[in-house]
C-alpha cells in the first residue's frame, strides 16, 4: 500500500528544502531528551524531505533513524551527513510500509508529513508511531489548521482534505488534511495515545496565514 505523492520527489529532485531545524522541534528535544544519555535515545524523523531534523539531531548525538519516500531528499540527506562526519540509519520507504521494529523508539517527531494525506492513510500511519513507539515513548506531531489560507481552495478529497491548493504556503504541495477543533486528540486518543498535550502556533508568512497544531503524546 502506498502513501507518497510523488509531487514530493519533484520538489525535493529540483528545490532546496529544508536545510534548518524548526524552533518547535528543538525546543520539544531539548525539554524532554538533551539531560538524558542521547546515543541510547532512539529517535525516527518521520519523513524527513531535506533532512534538517535528521542533521540536527544527529549533531546533538542521538541515535538518529529518518527515512522519506523520496528518494532524492534521501540522497540528499546522506551527502550532508557524510559531508559533515555525522551518521544516521536513512533509508527510502513509503510511510505505509515501514519495517522498524514494535517498541523500537524512544521518540518519533513528524514535522509535517503525515497530514499530507488522506484521513484513512493518516490514521494507519499515527498506529503504526504507536506500534512503533516504546512503553513511554513520545510522539511529537505538527500539522495544520482549517484556519490556515488555502483550506477550501483546489479539489476536495474528502472533508477537510484537499489536493491541487491554489493559495497559501501548501500550494503546490499535494494532499492536505486541515485538522478541525478537538480533531486531533480524539483521533490519537482512539488509537492509545494518553497524555496529549495540543499547542497552536500561528503566523502570517508573504501575507498568507499559517496556522499549526503541535501535538505531543504518549504510548
Amino acid at each position: 500500500m502506498k502513501s507518497f505523492d510523488e509531487t514530493w520527489e519533484e520538489i525535493h529532485a529540483t528545490q532546496e528544502w529544508g536545510k534548518y531545524p524548526s524552533e518547535s522541534v528543538i525546543r520539544f528535544v531539548a525539554r524532554n531528551y538533551y539531560k538524558m544519555d542521547r546515543k541510547n535515545v532512539r529517535i525516527l524523523d518521520f519523513g524527513c524531505g531535506g533532512g534538517s531534523h535528521t542533521w540536527y539531531l544527529a549533531k546533538e548525538g542521538f541515535d538518529v533513524y529518518a527515512f522519506d519516500g523520496s528518494q532524492s531528499a534521501v540522497k540528499k540527506v546522506r551527502a550532508r551527513l557524510e559531508q559533515e562526519g555525522l551518521s544516521a540509519d536513512l533509508r527510502v520507504r513509503d510511510a505505509l510500509e515501514l519495517d522498524y521494529g514494535e517498541g523500537f523508539f524512544d521518540c518519533v517527531i513528524d514535522s509535517a508529513t503525515i497530514y499530507a494525506n488522506k484521513l484513512q492513510n493518516i490514521i494507519s500511519m499515527y498506529q503504526k508511531v504507536y506500534g512503533m513507539l516504546k512503553r513511554g515513548g513520545k510522539l511529537f506531531s505538527i500539522f495544520f489548521t482549517a484556519g490556515t489560507t488555502g483550506y477550501g481552495t483546489g479539489k476536495e478529497l474528502e472533508r477537510n482534505t484537499f489536493c491541487d491548493i491554489t493559495e497559501g504556503s501548501l500550494e503546490g504541495r499535494g494532499i492536505a488534511h486541515f485538522y478541525g477543533e478537538g480533531e486531533s486528540e480524539k483521533l490519537l486518543g482512539e488509537i492509545g495515545f494518553r497524555n496529549i498535550v495540543v499547542d497552536t502556533m500561528r503566523f502570517t508568512d508573504r501575507g498568507n496565514v499559517v496556522e499549526q497544531i503541535l501535538l505531543q503524546g504518549e504510548r
